[in-house]
């Protein structure tokens, strides 16, 4: 920012924090250059695992990550990709803070991190060349992300009515439970415990293993379905937009 008569235009924390942010962006994109192999150098299925490791390693930050992949189909400047994170229902949960997911998604192939000048052109590594940290500070005015060609497939394979119809469809015995489920958190957001008691001594927690009868915990229903996208915990299990969505497709379409 220009000084005026060796005075610092006033500004404001959150122009701080972002200015702050964009700076330890820029030290960790070095790292991340240097911590897997370039992009160049792998193919679309070498990436494609690589993203895929990266988002299902830790679960409750899956859907933050799935979202963030989808949200930056469009190029999105760092403050708000940061605000879109935190404002996620999931984010309560999570494990990492919300530049350190962008930055795993980047360096996992699943995003680009885009550097620009204060007219808004694009910086290019060759222009930073032979430049000081300082020099490259003054260069960045702002850093935003978009997903990758890897990222967009992940998001369009991944979607969560995708999921959800694999997951119906894997044990149909359990296919109505699953449904009776979705309904039952439709109405209202359900503590676990009302949860446990709507599905305790149902067939459908029954299951071999081993050749023995085990009976599963409720609990694995929950699971199954907050993995697949359908449900979230808001002061209590609730159904995403996601789940609200395929829900009423099953009812549209009879199923339901």
């Amino acid at each position: 920012m220009a000084d005026f008569e060796t005075r610092e235009m006033p500004r404001d924390d959150s122009q701080e924090r972002e200015e702050a942010a964009v700076e330890a962006a820029m030290d960790v994109a070095a790292l991340v250059a240097d911590d897997l192999p370039d992009a160049a150098e792998l193919t679309f299925e070498e990436k494609l695992a690589e993203l895929n490791r990266t988002v299902m390693r830790h679960p409750l930050n899956r859907e933050i990550l799935y979202k963030t992949l989808a949200f930056c189909a469009e190029e999105r400047p760092l403050r708000e990709a940061e605000d879109f994170i935190a404002a996620l229902p999931q984010f309560e949960r999570a494990t990492q803070n919300q530049f350190y997911m962008l930055m795993s998604l980047v360096r996992s192939y699943g995003l680009d991190m885009i550097e620009r000048d204060e007219d808004g052109n694009r910086v290019l590594p060759e222009q930073k060349e032979g430049l000081s940290e300082d020099e490259v500070d003054d260069l960045v005015a702002e850093i935003s992300f978009k997903s990758t060609d890897v990222g967009d497939w992940f998001v369009d394979y991944n979607k969560p009515s995708a999921r959800l119809v694999d997951l119906l469809h894997l044990v149909p015995e359990r296919t109505d439970t699953y449904i009776e489920l979705l309904e039952f958190v439709e109405a209202a957001p359900r503590p676990y415990g009302q949860i446990e008691e709507l599905l305790l001594g149902r067939p459908a927690l029954q299951t071999v293993i081993d050749g023995r009868v085990e009976t599963m915990q409720p609990s694995v229903f929950v699971d199954k379905l907050e993995r697949a996208g359908a449900l979230v915990w808001k002061e209590g299990w609730t159904l995403t937009e996601e789940g609200r969505e395929f829900l009423e497709d099953l009812k549209v379409n009879g199923q339901a």
